[in-house]
């Protein structure tokens, strides 16, 4: 009972970052006409699913994006383990560049895109890891570490290593301490 309560309550787990330029939103089990009205109605011109490939709208094909004029990207930006390099170096020059307003989703909208919000808060908001990492909050975004470690992992490896530069230091030293770590 108490997890039909919750799902309820984290149905569309819409929440802005930046308003009224940044959203994340929970993709879930909506239909796509709810999901393109959703988009609509917040001007969306850049969306990022965080979802794995097979799992994607890209894949399932239910959203026309094109004719919603929304620029659509696939990139999955696992939670379970730490993630790749090459999909976090994606990520941070998608928030660089994408036109906004900009929406971050995945299935549920609080793991992946809890990681995803955060790197964006810290990155472009400029908060401090304290801070940004709130958007991996149980309450309201749903977020539980158990499973979903990544972030929680990605965020000590930044506290032991203090990069000046992120994104530099994303593109340079974490591949190394990736493969160090995952033998990947």
């Amino acid at each position: 009972m108490l997890s039909g309560i919750f799902r309820h309550l984290f149905r569309s787990n819409l929440h802005s970052l930046d308003p009224p330029q940044v959203w994340r939103i929970a993709r879930g089990s909506g239909s796509a006409l709810w999901f393109s009205g959703v988009m609509k109605r917040l001007g969306i011109k850049t969306a990022i699913d965080l979802r794995r490939p097979e799992s994607s709208d890209a894949t399932l094909g239910e959203v026309d994006f094109e004719a919603l004029g929304v620029e659509y990207h696939n990139l999955h930006l696992r939670s379970s383990r730490l993630p790749r390099p090459e999909a976090v170096a994606e990520f941070l020059r998608l928030l660089d560049e994408a036109e906004r307003p900009l929406l971050l989703y995945c299935k549920r909208g609080k793991d992946k895109t809890g990681f995803g919000s955060a790197l964006y808060r810290h990155v472009v908001c400029g908060e401090d890891l304290e801070t940004a990492w709130q958007q991996l909050r149980r309450i309201p975004f749903g977020h539980r570490v158990k499973g979903h470690e990544g972030p929680h992992d990605f965020r000590d490896l930044l506290e032991k290593e203090s990069p000046e530069d992120l994104r530099e230091w994303v593109n340079s030293r974490y591949p190394d301490l990736f493969r160090e770590i995952c033998g990947e």
